[in-house]
């Protein structure tokens, strides 16, 4: 069995592909498509700091070469292992084998699970339906790899897979070489053994369903909708049969709740042996994934799909220039922007419909929105929400609006909505900071019903106990407003993750930072000065003697179980060192607990230097710039570019952890354009330096008044560490407001 090889095929599989041409409808004469590498992130990483955190997950990107629109519903992927489970990725670089062609609902660089997905594997001669045992050979042409067009070739079976897609949809091209009993096999990749395969022979379509269940809060219950999968075939069909594992139904036009389902689809191929496939996917009914795919592809031009599709990603991609970087940085800059325009994921249909969020298993009609959902919110609150908001307005107020819509048909406002369900999964109330950003930027969206359910999630607790613990409202609650921290004694056990009582004390402090700056410009007074009292409850989770954060008791005192630099139950995924630098919104008081500035800048210049940062989770994307508030913007620039050149990588194992729905590579958007939101909710940003000589950010015209925002470096700067930084001309210090930005202008830095 031959290894994934990630070359330029030069054997057989180039006299597939001859004919094959890269196309490129890019908006400019240097398409940036092609600087795209979507390997990145597939294997483990293979950075000092990921390798200090053997055994686990988290040292995997997890992300999967996507073949996709941006935000799409429906993402396209070659799939190296089966099933849906927890934590495992569809695919993974170096596996070597393929067992199909996965239609995905993964969340890109995560740790949860796919759902309501379908595979497809192209197959001939005698091979079996059996995915363990039909798998292949892989072989990929990495120079034809992009967002938009994967070409696969199978050499057992003789065929080389090639796809394009849409938002909903996807399309196949299958040319086979003088095969022998074509066929395509189709698998229903529910845990549960529940869902649907059929064919009707009269539309010559192949249907499906695959119940989407929840995970953590409910756990195996139903989310309350399905992902459905309409096929259609440009030849003729001669069989269809259905099988539950290795059990085969011959008579049978469908299978319905039985384990490992699927089917075999027997062809007859055109003189050419070149079949296509095209697939509709929906959220809300077979129906509704035929009229997506009648929409979007309606007719069987495979290049004419790709062409389109191309040209979407180069008009997103090319809302951002990079000039004089070298090769291998502009392919993570590209790269990275594709990783963070993933998520979160389209859910309405064509004609706007959609699945009731949460417990509502009503069908929606989204007017004058797209709705979306997915948006691992404890993460992508930091910066791929805000890169969102620069790069993709449109799309940004829309998932603004689809929050909102979550919280009026749920009742209250999803802290991490994923799968279209309430969960809590993660710690925080983020997804009320991602909507209070939003509102402080002015975006255009419904501000006084966003606000109700952002304040109640901060001041009332669900009066039903089976509410909150289906994850309705915030974990803790009642102890943190009456204490104005978590104290251990509440070891929140309705949570997936529980205890972690310092964190979420933290966390609660910035959240309500965020809501008394959106209540103070709503005019909500009495609000702002209770949400800004909370804001420093952050204060009362640091013990002044440890010069840490600690768990602390109800009576005050702080436990004696601590070790600055290990793992402590009531911290989240890291250390208290980690998390005493969680305080985006108030780094002068930090500076003051830590007993001022010389001693936080030691502080920090120590947790750096020892190693102690950890670039591959999400609480210490910030850290690298606190050190702007103790005046040493060198030391920032210092680290950040640090980072850049040792954390990412232009090769498969090239992110130091999960990517986590786009948040690691927006990270490195932000930082290599040589700014960072510190504390989304603030309208500013903190200053690093850019990697490019040049970066220009095309702002659009329906949602900013400027037309372009240039950066510029100094090339004589060898260090690449900058003194002094000027907005059109005039020093700016070492802060971009976000005001500034979008009104378009030049920000120049000097050595």
């Amino acid at each position: 069995m031959t290894k994934l090889n990630d070359m330029n095929l030069k054997q057989t599989c180039i006299l597939f592909l001859i004919g094959i041409m890269f196309s490129c409808n890019a908006p400019d004469r240097q398409p940036k498509l092609p600087h795209v590498y979507t390997m990145i992130g597939t294997a483990t990483g293979v950075t000092d700091i990921t390798s200090l955190k053997p055994g686990n997950m988290e040292s995997f990107g997890q992300t999967v070469p996507a073949i996709t629109a941006p935000f799409a519903m429906t993402q396209w992927t070659p799939q190296t292992t089966l099933g849906e489970h927890k934590c495992n990725a569809p695919f993974y670089f170096g596996q070597g084998i393929l067992n199909g062609f996965r239609a995905t609902h993964w969340t890109s660089g995560s740790c949860v699970k796919d759902y309501g997905s379908f595979t497809l594997m192209p197959i001939s001669g005698d091979a079996t339906h059996l995915p363990q045992v039909r798998r292949a050979s892989l072989l990929i042409d990495s120079e034809s790899l992009t967002p938009a067009y994967g070409a696969f070739h199978l050499p057992e079976y003789e065929v080389i897979t090639e796809i394009t897609a849409t938002k909903r949809s996807g399309i196949f091209r299958l040319s086979w070489a003088n095969p022998t009993n074509p066929s395509v096999v189709f698998d229903i990749n529910n845990n549960e053994g529940k869902g649907f395969i059929g064919f009707d022979p009269e539309t010559k379509e192949i249907i499906a369903e695959n119940p989407v269940t929840r995970l953590y809060n409910g756990n195996g219950q139903t989310a309350g909708f399905s992902g459905y999968m309409v096929v259609k075939f440009d030849c003729e069909i001669t069989g269809f049969t259905p099988y539950s594992d290795y059990q085969l139904f011959g008579d049978s036009l469908q299978l319905s709740d039985m384990p490992r389902m699927g089917a075999k689809v027997s062809l007859v191929p055109p003189a050419n042996n070149i079949v296509h496939v095209k697939i509709g996917t929906s959220f809300t009914s077979i129906e509704n994934a035929r009229e997506n795919l009648e929409a979007e592809i309606p007719g069987w031009d495979f290049y004419e799909i790709k062409s389109d599709l191309e040209s979407t990603w180069e008009n997103l991609l090319g809302t951002i220039t990079v000039e004089g970087g070298t090769p291998e940085k502009t392919k993570e800059f590209y790269t990275a922007i594709y990783h963070s325009c993933l998520h979160p994921r389209l859910y309405s249909d064509v004609d706007g419909s959609y699945p009731g969020f949460g417990d509502d298993s009503s069908i929606y009609v989204a007017e004058g929105f797209d709705y979306y959902c997915d948006f691992s919110a404890w993460d992508t609150y930091r910066a791929q929400m805000p890169l969102l908001s620069l790069i993709a307005p449109k799309e940004y107020r829309d998932m603004m609006t689809s929050l909102i819509k979550k919280a009026e048909q749920g009742g209250w406002l999803p802290t991490f909505p994923m799968w279209n369900s309430y969960t809590s999964a993660m710690i925080g109330d983020h997804a009320g900071a991602i909507l209070g950003d939003a509102i402080m930027k002015g975006f255009e969206i419904d501000k006084e019903t966003a606000w109700k359910y952002m304040r109640q999630n901060a001041f009332e607790i669900p009066s039903d106990y089976d509410e909150y613990a289906d994850g309705k409202g915030r974990r803790a609650l009642r102890t943190y407003l009456e204490y104005g921290y978590i104290p251990l004694e509440d070891e929140v056990l309705e949570a997936f993750h529980t205890h972690e009582q310092v964190s979420r004390t933290l966390e609660y402090s910035y959240n309500d930072w965020v809501l008394s700056q959106v209540a103070l410009k709503l005019g909500h007074e009495s609000d702002f000065e209770e949400l800004s009292f909370r804001s420093q409850n952050y204060k009362n989770v640091f013990d002044p003697d440890k010069g840490w954060v600690c768990g602390r008791y109800t009576d005050g005192t702080f436990t004696e179980e601590f070790e600055a630099d290990m793992p402590m139950f009531y911290i989240t995924e890291g250390t208290p060192k980690h998390y005493t630098w969680y305080v985006p919104h108030d780094p002068s008081g930090l500076m003051e607990l830590m007993g001022g500035k010389e001693s936080y800048l030691n502080q920090l210049q120590q947790f750096i230097g020892n190693k102690e940062y950890w670039h591959g989770n999400e609480p210490s994307h910030h850290i690298p710039y606190m050190f702007n508030f103790a005046d040493r913007w060198d030391l920032t620039q210092k680290t950040v570019k640090n980072i850049l050149d040792t954390e990412y990588q232009d090769n498969a194992g090239g992110l130091p952890g999960n990517d986590d729905a786009g948040q690691l590579s927006a990270w490195y958007v932000f930082s290599s354009m040589g700014f960072y939101p510190v504390a989304p909710g603030s309208n500013e940003y903190q200053l690093s330096s850019p990697v490019f000589s040049k970066v220009t950010i095309k702002l659009d015209k329906d949602y900013y008044k400027g037309k372009t925002f240039t950066l510029v470096a100094d090339e004589t700067a060898e260090t690449g560490i900058y003194s002094t930084a000027k907005l059109n001309g005039k020093d700016s210090g070492i802060t971009l407001k976000h005001e500034n930005l979008i009104k378009g202008g030049n920000l120049s830095f000097h050595k």
